[in-house]
């Protein structure tokens, strides 16, 4: 099959369309006019009114040290604005779930606004909140104890560039498709089957918290309806926008308490359960993803077409609408502008397409037209991925190559099924269950609806482990004895000796980031239950245990990788250089990079230049990347939070690591300096890759990704010239085919060249909607830091 290029034009910067209708331009001008309109998502604080009070956790957001500096602002910032809470004369009586439910109950139901825009069909709109933890006296003292103890911990692990630890809400799969078959009331009515049998009062007393959690999106839909009602009544007898108020208002007095019976009241309830998830965990995204969006929410989209309820045009405009909603998760940083790189912070992921049970395709009609809405509209939320296998159809698996090549980095994260579900396998998830994974914040893959395999959250510098092995365990900036006393490099005879150092000293990177990350998980499971978000997780009702305690059917902490390419390159150049050809010795390499390689640029040439490197299809290197990579993950693997009961496994999210890490990282065997880039996700060093990109993908195909079942990020960027014809994208297609055969678990590409992206640097205002893919994110690149526009650039331009 072919394109045909008058039918779907290649365009140099992608746009939304002229095609849109006046409704939606509209709605999506009204999205980007932050410093104009009236009314924002921006945060509503509300507090229990008592002077110890708590209204925000460091832990939620420690993964991202660029905010360090600025937590205790925040906090208090957050405090003075709250908004005091009428609350029941019986509220600390309660148990700390009731507390959090009812909370919750009061301000969804009382305080917060209720806004419905100007011609739009999905309602819902505030839903960035700040709420109090509804904390005791005792609870927050505890509670604060613990949290300076471990902050304390956290930074120490930071600032020496060892990586991060924390417990980010979000990055989880609710079982949307139960809300879409039973509605919320249905959901209740097995809560109360719960409740007929032997319980402990604790226990009981947590799934009545749920089905108080339930009921508060029953009553906050019933707020929109009687607002809709309201509006409808201003408007004109028999006007279209008076119909459409009068179908939103009788919409909004069903779902999602009933189950849905219209692809319009599907969509309706969809977005009041999902905006509620967010304001519940106080935090508006954090990967918070819906899963296999186009399977559970087609059958509605069948029926109605099928019936002549809707026709595909009108299908369209509904779920055009409901996407620019997940956008207003920006209006802060849309107000104020960036910080720090990160434009593209939420990740609220839509899985599309994939494998059945018996490797059959499910792409459906609903996934066709998600392409076309996607292409369309142009905006950052919600993320698709799509999901790619050996069975794609070669017709979707070209639309999706034609979209990939005039749209920068965008809008597809691509995910590969027999390579994603051979590591949920690994993990412990039966083979009959792993096809049905969905994917969340950027790539990561977990179980719809009972997972809570938490992503991001502890993030380690593998780089550092040679860093410590080269100097006895001692950070070369500081001095400090953070690693394990692994003898002077000067004195090991092999090389076997060398590597048996670096393993040592992984082994305790991951011992000192998972005991401070278990400090993080088990203050957010002892003092943050979320009852709203448990109710929609299978098994926690069942167990009486939060969705923060552990109690979904599978539960992890992440533990992602940072810089395993620059860490397998300096361990082959070692290999390479000193140990087999003898050219360089262990004392004058040491020397260099105790000296950042100033006075020995020909050794450091020769270490960057002639050293074998990871992404070329070279053996050598990748078997080292290979058994470096097993062998942390396998380790990972080991380690578990006795209080949750949460085990480790290994993922390669770079997010935006691999820049500031950087400066915090000695210089390297493989001839990097101090602050150049480490690499991101699996991908190679930067302009390391020189063989082009199907070298690049058989490399990340040897890493033996089935111990990483998180997902592994391996970005690489293609020439534009290179995909400008049909013939090209055809080629481009059979690359991604290709992956699946022999790459890893997920694919991202950036369309674009060099020169483009300098003149943007340039010209930022000339360049505004373009596009690029950082790793598991897409963002505007003249929004992000220079930074990380500067590695970017610095990435292989390959050509197909």
């Amino acid at each position: 099959m072919t394109i045909d290029p008058s039918v779907h034009p290649s365009i140099k910067i992608w746009s939304p369309s002229d095609n849109l209708s006046d409704r939606v331009q509209n709605l999506r001008n009204h999205f980007y006019s932050f410093h104009s309109r009236s009314v924002t998502n921006e945060p509503y604080s509300f507090t229990t009114g008592t002077d110890w009070d708590e209204v925000y956790s460091v832990h939620d957001w420690a993964n991202e040290p660029a905010i360090y500096p600025f937590f205790a602002s925040i906090n208090q910032t957050l405090k003075s604005m709250a908004v005091q809470v009428d609350l029941p004369d019986n509220y600390w009586a309660l148990s700390l779930p009731k507390r959090r439910a009812v909370f919750f109950h009061e301000v969804m139901t009382r305080y917060m606004p209720v806004i419905i825009l100007d011609g739009e069909l999905i309602v819902g709109f505030n839903f960035n909140t700040a709420l109090s933890r509804s904390l005791n006296k005792s609870e927050t003292s505890a509670r604060n104890k613990a949290m300076k103890k471990y902050f304390a911990e956290a930074t120490r692990l930071n600032e020496i560039g060892i990586g991060t630890a924390s417990a980010v809400p979000g990055h989880v799969i609710p079982n949307y498709a139960k809300v879409m078959r039973i509605g919320l009331r249905g959901i209740v009515k097995e809560f109360e089957e719960l409740l007929k049998k032997d319980l402990s009062d604790e226990h009981r007393g947590f799934i009545e918290s749920l089905v108080i959690s339930c009921e508060t999106a029953r009553d906050l839909s019933h707020r929109y309806a009687v607002h809709a009602k309201k509006l409808a009544a201003e408007e004109e007898a028999n006007s279209d926008r008076r119909v459409e108020l009068e179908k939103i208002a009788e919409i909004c007095m069903r779902v999602p308490w009933e189950s849905p019976t219209t692809f319009w009241e599907a969509l309706q309830s969809l977005w009041i359960t999902h905006m509620l998830v967010m304001a519940a965990e106080s935090y508006p995204g954090a990967g918070l993803s819906h899963g296999r969006w186009d399977q559970y929410m087609y059958p509605f989209y069948k029926r109605d077409i099928e019936s002549g309820e809707l026709t595909r045009d009108q299908a369209k405009e509904l779920m055009e609408c409901y996407w620019i909603k997940h956008n207003y998760v920006y209006d802060y940083q849309g107000r104020l502008g960036i910080n720090q790189g990160i434009n593209s912070s939420f990740g609220q992921l839509m899985t599309l397409s994939g494998c059945g049970p018996n490797g059959e395709d499910l792409t459906n009609d609903l996934t066709w037209l998600a392409l076309e809405v996607i292409e369309e509209m142009n905006l950052l939320e919600p993320k698709p991925n799509v999901r790619l296998h050996r069975n794609t159809p070669q017709d979707f698996l070209l639309r999706v190559s034609e979209m990939v090549a005039k749209a920068q980095g965008s809008p597809f994260l691509l995910n590969f099924d027999e390579h994603s579900i051979e590591g949920l396998v690994w993990q412990g998830v039966p083979r009959q269950n792993a096809w049905d994974y969905g994917i969340v914040g950027c790539l990561e893959n977990t179980m719809q609806g009972n997972d809570r395999s938490d992503t991001v959250d502890v993030n380690m510098n593998l780089v550092k482990a040679v860093e410590f092995a080269l100097n006895d365990g001692k950070d070369l900036a500081t001095n400090k004895q953070m690693g394990l006393k692994t003898g002077d490099p000067r004195n090991f005879e092999t090389y076997e000796q060398f590597l048996d150092a670096v393993k040592k000293q992984l082994v305790e990177l991951i011992r000192l980031l998972t005991e401070c990350g278990n400090m993080a998980d088990t203050i957010r499971a002892k003092y943050q239950p979320t009852p709203y978000l448990s109710a929609l997780m299978d098994g926690c009702a069942k167990r009486g245990l939060d969705v923060n305690q552990g109690g979904t059917v599978w539960n992890f902490n992440t533990l992602e990788g940072m810089g395993i390419a620059t860490l397998a390159d300096s361990v082959a150049a070692v290999k390479k250089m000193v140990y087999d050809e003898g050219k360089v010795t262990m004392s004058d390499l040491i020397e260099a990079i105790e000296s950042n390689y100033e006075g020995y640029e020909e050794l450091r040439q020769l270490m960057r230049t002639k050293a074998p490197k990871f992404g070329n299809d070279d053996d050598y290197a990748d078997s080292i990347a290979r058994e470096l990579s097993m062998f942390w993950a396998e380790e990972a693997f080991i380690h578990s939070n006795p209080y949750t009961g949460r085990k480790y496994r290994a993922g390669y999210l770079s997010w935006n690591y691999f820049v500031p890490l950087a400066p915090l990282t000695a210089a390297t065997p493989d001839g990097r300096r101090r602050g150049e880039f480490l690499s991101g996700g699996v991908g190679a060093v930067p302009g390391m890759d020189a063989r082009g990109p199907t070298a690049s993908i058989r490399s990340v195909g040897k890493l033996g990704l089935e111990t990483v079942p998180n997902g592994a990020s391996h970005t690489i960027t293609l020439s534009p010239s290179m995909v400008k014809t049909p013939e090209h994208i055809e080629k481009l297609a059979a690359l991604l085919r290709a992956y699946g055969e022999v790459g890893g678990t997920a694919l991202q590409i950036n369309v674009i060249d060099g020169k483009t992206l300098r003149d943007a640097q340039k010209n930022p205002d000339a360049y505004s909607n373009l596009m690029v893919r950082v790793t598991g994110y897409n963002a505007f690149f003249t929004q992000i830091g220079r930074e990380l526009q500067e590695e970017i650039i610095t990435r292989t331009e390959h050509r197909l």
